[in-house]
Order: structure tokens, then sequence, then C-alpha cells
């Protein structure tokens, strides 16, 4: 008797598209796109953005990857970021390419309008740049006469003040970029000879002019318990900041010390340390003192509970 054998479908070795949880209210990533965000560091030092005149002028620039991952982990497409330290503009850079909205703070004309004339060059109609003082964020008037009613989307009616999803920025580094290299020919001193910006401007409210420490902590301190007022409730802070080591030889953890004062005003949720593997090294301290060459940054996460 003949015997019909029959043979089991073969299943496709195709994967299948992962979706996005129903029930993630935070972002848009998979489980697997969300457990490789949470290793608490990561290698990010990409110039693909970096390679026009105008951006290098600022002397303190951070990478549009680096905004790209942390946005797509504390936002959904669509939400609005909040940079109040906006700088050459990589968070609205960041933000308009992974499709969300953004609106910039920053202090200095000049930079102002590099961040705008980035914005238009990329299409990016649905970030914004403030040119002001962050100190004012929470000022209704301040936001009235930047906005100019292009975003009234954004503007709550109890106290006529926006609200963002998520917060990041870069401020400054206390006083370092104006602090001596020693005689090594460091990339500050080798800016300099390029006719480059070493320090952000002479303004009066710019941070990085502050002298002493403890007044320094405290007014960055300041701008970010208002910043505080337009987050929205559980939303998230990440503020990018590094240890500065002085001309006297000791090192000043800015980081831990900024961490400390915002936690009186938002729930400090951790750290990411971002890595520059590439960054040159210096020959610092040789052949007598130990001074580190500092490749990498504090990504301090805070949420408003």
């Amino acid at each position: 008797m003949a015997v019909e054998i029959r043979q089991r479908p073969t299943r496709s070795r195709r994967p299948q598209a992962s979706k996005v949880a129903s029930r993630n209210s935070l972002n848009d990533l998979t489980g697997k796109q969300w457990i490789k965000r949470t290793k608490s560091w990561l290698i990010c030092d990409s110039r693909r953005y970096h390679r026009n005149r105008n951006t290098e002028l600022h002397p303190a620039r951070y990478p549009e990857e680096l905004v790209i991952e942390f946005v797509e982990f504390f936002t959904k497409r669509g939400q609005w970021v909040l940079d109040p330290f906006a700088g050459s503009g990589a968070t609205l850079i960041g933000c308009h390419e992974t499709g969300r909205h953004a609106v910039g703070i920053e202090l200095s004309d000049r930079y102002a309008d590099m961040s705008r004339q980035r914005l238009t060059e990329q299409g990016a109609s649905g970030c914004h740049v403030l040119n002001g003082d962050a100190s004012r964020v929470d000022d209704p008037a301040f936001w009235e006469a930047g906005l100019n009613g292009t975003m009234s989307d954004l503007m709550c009616s109890e106290d006529s003040l926006p609200r963002f999803d998520c917060i990041m920025t870069s401020p400054p580094y206390w006083d370092m970029l104006r602090r001596s290299r020693g005689g090594v020919q460091s990339t500050h001193k080798q800016r300099a000879k390029q006719g480059l910006d070493t320090h952000y401007s002479d303004h009066d409210a710019d941070l990085g002019n502050i002298c002493d420490y403890e007044e320094f902590i405290e007014a960055l301190g300041g701008i970010f318990d208002r910043c505080a007022r337009l987050l929205r409730h559980r939303g998230y802070m990440i503020v990018v900041a590094q240890n500065v080591r002085v001309p006297e030889g000791e090192v000043r953890p800015l980081a831990w010390d900024l961490t400390r004062r915002i936690s009186q005003t938002l729930s400090f949720q951790g750290e990411r340390i971002w890595c520059q593997d590439s960054k040159k090294l210096g020959i610092w301290g040789y052949p007598t003192v130990f001074v580190p060459n500092y490749h990498h940054h504090y990504c301090l996460i805070f949420q408003r509970k």
C-alpha cells in the first residue's frame, strides 16, 4: 500500500517586525530597542554634522546623534522638546530628524542666528529659536514676545506658559572655556590660532562668566528650577555635564554638585555616560602629576513627579 508522506509547512526564517507595545506611553521603541538604550554608557563622537565653518565657530558642541539617542527614548514623535541653552542648535536638528518639535533658547545673537540658519537649511519648520535669557523661561511675557502666537498649542491657559514633554540641554561647564590649558598646544589654543571662538560670550548674563563656583551652581540650578515648571508631569530632563579640573590641581565634581542642586526640584533617575573614543589625547601632567584626559560626559536624567 502506498503511503502518502505529507511535509510540514516550512516556517519563514525572516524575522517579523516587532511592534511597539500599546501600553508604551513613553516612546515609540520596541522592547529590544528599549533595552539597548538603557546601557549606562554609549560611544558617540560622529562629526558628520560639523563640517561647516558656522558650527565650528561654537566652542562646545555636542553631536546630534547624542540628542537622537535620548529624545527617541524620552518622547514620542510629534512631541515637544525644550533646550534652554541651544548653542549651535544640535538639539533642534536632532529633534527635527526624529519627527519631534523643539524650542531652543539662546542668549547669544550670533549662535541664535546660526541655529536658525541650520533649521532653515534643513527645512525644520517645527523647530524654533528664541533669542534671550533662559533665566526668564518662567516669565509669560518672555514667551508671548518670543512665540508671537506661532505655537499656541504649547501654551497652558492656567499660567500662560508652554508645556514640554522633555528637556534636553548642555549648559556651560562653569568657566572652563576661559581657563588656561598651560603650555600644551591644546584644542583650546589651536582654536584661538584659527580665529574660532574659545568661549561663549562676554554677556553679563552668560553663566560661563561667573567666577565663583558655588554661585555658578546656584545660578544654573535656579534656571533648571524654572525650566521644571514647563515640564509636563512625569516628563524627563536630560542635562549633559562634565567634572572640571581647575588650575590649582583639583577636580570640581560639577556633574554631581549640579545633580544635588537640581534634585531639590526634580527626581534624579540616574545617568548615562557619553564616551568620546576618537578625541585626541593630551600629555597633561607628564612626567610628575596625574591629570586625566576627560573623554566622557555625564548625561544626568531627572523626572518631574
